[in-house]
């Protein structure tokens, strides 16, 4: 037994343990809907309720699926024996007007029963606090068994075996039922989306209905073929239970494989933007392709010929190729000191190509220039003479001592002197056209014999030969060969 006075210490510890329990029992007490003690009293409306099954202290007030309040209280009426509830509602939903309507409903068939209040009319007058509401404004409540009373003897029989039937087959079941209601929300929220679209495709749904009913009809009229249908599908469903394992691990393996479908789809259709440039581009090809391929095949029978042939080639290269290697092994000390040669004599094909229309010209008119002939000839003889001059101007006899208007500086004719601006000026391109003052158009004279016309002149354009560009005429070398 312990005699001495206890310490300022275990004084404060029983003080917070008692404390702490006190608090622990509040909070309970408040959990389980208890009012908060020394809490100031709320607004209050009386509601005398016919009919009070399930109606008990603590239930919840609500208006518009809004929790309000609690019921207080609850007593019987002596006079009327009726359900005397006393309602406490939170102040932000205070006052209630006069010309609201109560009634108890549940929150499922087996479920608590909770208060609802209609909001009433903003015109309505207040109810004052602790005041009753009109006994017309409370609506009967409608239970379960009154519903069921209204069916006949037939019917009401017919839902006791269904209610039978169903106990059977929900036996053991109640797990599994109780995970469909839990997923209940959700399927009624795909089948929403689902009916919606049906809603959609009208036309489309009766049709189906339409169809369907013309293939039951079908089925109908070989009952044979439908049994084996029904014994075929009969084995289907035992097969599938068979593999309900494999099933199992498809389903499991199904979230990853839609997971990495979605990764590859948009792996897919960045791809397709990025190549859409590129097949729009290869239309056009694709476009020229069948005609290739049509020409391909056209020309298949010639290559399969030319193949066929083309392996014999091949035998008769193994000993043609060795001797063609030995002929040009050979050939090199040939090659080698034709090199020099070829080098001098390139340039002068180089020439003689670039002035081939003068070559040809100087071949053709050796022969012409002693085609003229005499009759002052020896009897019997043909007198064939060379024309020395030819006097085609003021320039052609007379010497001066400055270049004429005239005077044209084209000693020597360019390799080639064709074209429009020979056709336009009347004559072939020119050294210079110092004495004309420039480039000049021709311009014929009215006079007789045609004094005082100005022929045209226009600058020949330079040469290009061996790689070089050249003035009015062509340097060949040795040096153009290496260029």
């Amino acid at each position: 037994m312990i005699k001495q006075a206890p310490t300022f210490g275990r004084l404060f510890a029983m003080a917070a343990f008692a404390l702490s329990c006190f608090g622990i029992l509040l909070f309970l007490w408040l959990e389980f809907g208890g009012p908060v003690p020394l809490k100031a009293e709320g607004y209050r409306v009386k509601v005398a309720f016919p009919e009070a099954v399930g109606l008990a202290e603590d239930v919840d007030v609500r208006s518009a699926g809004i929790s309000i309040g609690t019921v207080r209280k609850v007593e019987v009426e002596q006079h009327t024996h009726s359900a005397l509830a006393t309602l406490v509602l939170e102040s932000r939903f205070a006052p209630i007007p006069s010309d609201a309507r109560a009634i108890l409903r549940r929150k499922t068939l087996l479920g608590e029963t909770f208060v609802e209040l209609t909001p009433g009319s903003r015109e309505a007058p207040p109810m004052a606090d602790g005041g009753r509401l009109n006994d017309s404004a409370v609506a009967e409540t409608v239970e379960l068994d009154e519903v069921l009373q209204t069916y006949d003897p037939r019917t009401r029989r017919a839902f006791q075996l269904w209610q039978q039937e169903l106990a059977r087959a929900t036996e053991g079941r109640g797990e599994d039922l109780n995970n469909a209601l839990g997923h209940l929300p959700e399927l009624a929220e795909s089948g929403g989306d689902l009916l919606a679209v049906l809603n959609e495709q009208e036309a489309a749904v009766r049709g189906l209905v339409r169809d369907t009913g013309e293939v039951y009809a079908a089925l109908s009229q070989d009952e044979d073929q439908l049994a084996n249908l029904v014994r075929g599908s009969h084995g289907v469903f035992r097969q599938t239970a068979a593999e309900r394992v494999s099933l199992a691990e498809a389903f499991a393996i199904f979230p990853t494989f839609l997971t990495e479908s979605k990764a590859t789809l948009e792996r897919l259709e960045r791809f397709s933007r990025d190549t859409h440039p590129l097949v729009r581009d290869l239309r056009p090809v694709a476009r020229e392709l069948r005609p290739t391929l049509d020409a391909v095949r056209d020309l298949a029978p010639d290559l399969t010929h030319f193949f066929e042939g083309f392996d014999q080639q091949i035998r008769a290269s193994r000993t043609a190729l060795p001797a063609l290697r030995e002929t040009l092994d050979e050939t090199r000390p040939f090659l080698a000191a034709v090199g020099p040669f070829l080098a001098e004599l390139n340039p002068i094909i180089g020439w003689l190509e670039l002035n081939q229309y003068l070559v040809a010209d100087f071949l053709g008119y050796g022969a012409s220039a002693l085609a003229d002939t005499t009759d002052s000839a020896p009897a019997g003889e043909t007198g064939h003479y060379l024309r020395q001059l030819g006097v085609t101007g003021l320039e052609s006899i007379g010497i001066h001592r400055n270049r004429l208007s005239s005077n044209r500086g084209n000693a020597y004719p360019p390799p080639v002197f064709t074209g429009p601006e020979t056709a336009r000026r009347l004559i072939t391109p020119n050294w210079d056209c110092g004495p004309s003052g420039g480039p000049v158009e021709p311009r014929p004279s009215s006079a007789p014999g045609g004094a005082g016309a100005v022929p045209g002149c226009w600058l020949a354009p330079k040469l290009n030969f061996g790689g070089r560009t050249h003035g009015s005429l062509v340097h060949v070398d040795r040096d153009d060969d290496r260029r």
